[in-house]
């Protein structure tokens, strides 16, 4: 199946940077399209926010880019394609930003972070349902998939040991699909969103991510075994992915601030 990614990889690179610095981004398109690439969610000098004929011209194929990006705010964004992204975003353009906070309490401690890329990809048979360069053939920013993914992937597994708690930072890349995420017999702990930590935590069983949002999650895995990652809507339960909880004791224990 033919798609793009940025550095040929989907999800793209995972930038990760310290509070308050200032990064310079090279793009080179080598797409047979125009392209920008929009850094959602922070805030920046405007003529690098990548949107096309607003606050910069278009990349043209065989073009660079030099991008200057500061990072005022700590968490969790993402980078994607503001020139057709029914096109360009579906078929793989997206990745994120992580701006490592300056305090060293600004997070809970964790035993691990995993960063989660949701999506879905509409496929007619084997292959992706044409999309095409010259019209749009389905209303406005793209269309419902019929296959879910997480990190690129149509099936996601990770492993981690009894007692450890993982931090989530969701990411929802689908041009149109909310996703109703949870994990299988665990508490989702809300720490945070787009705009950086709640001022509270809570609790959930599940978390609701629109389009282009960012949720951030913790959860305890207290008990050995297999927990399905879902995603669930009134008319359907999606599998995504499975944790599986090994018996082995975690080396450091942080269960007892989750709680």
């Amino acid at each position: 199946i033919r798609m793009y990614g940025y550095n040929s990889q989907i999800p793209g690179p995972l930038i990760k940077v310290n509070q308050g610095e200032t990064i310079y981004v090279n793009v080179t398109n080598n797409l047979d399209m125009e392209t920008t690439v929009h850094w959602h969610g922070i805030r920046l000098k405007n003529e690098f926010d990548g949107v096309p004929m607003t606050t910069q011209e278009v990349i043209k194929p065989e073009n660079s880019f030099l991008y200057e990006l500061t990072f005022p705010d700590a968490g969790i964004y993402w980078y994607h394609p503001h020139v057709r992204e029914d096109y360009q975003q579906e078929l793989g353009l997206y990745g994120n930003i992580f701006v490592i906070p300056k305090d060293d309490d600004y997070y809970n401690k964790v035993n691990r972070e995993e960063f989660i890329f949701l999506d879905d990809i509409q496929l007619t048979g084997k292959d992706i349902t044409p999309v095409y360069k010259d019209k749009i053939n389905q209303v406005l920013m793209g269309r419902f998939g019929n296959a879910m993914l997480i990190n690129g992937k149509e099936k996601y597994d990770m492993t981690v040991k009894k007692g450890e708690v993982i931090r989530f930072y969701l990411t929802n890349a689908a041009n149109t699909r909310l996703f109703n995420f949870s994990i299988e017999n665990t508490k989702l702990k809300i720490i945070g969103s787009d705009g950086g930590n709640y001022e509270k935590e809570f609790f959930a069983d599940s978390v609701i991510i629109s389009p282009s949002e960012r949720s951030v999650v913790e959860v305890l895995f207290d008990e050995p075994g297999e927990y399905d990652i879902f995603h669930v809507n009134p008319d359907n339960a999606y599998t995504l992915g499975k944790v599986k909880v090994l018996n082995d004791n975690t080396d450091a224990d942080y269960s007892q601030q989750f709680l």
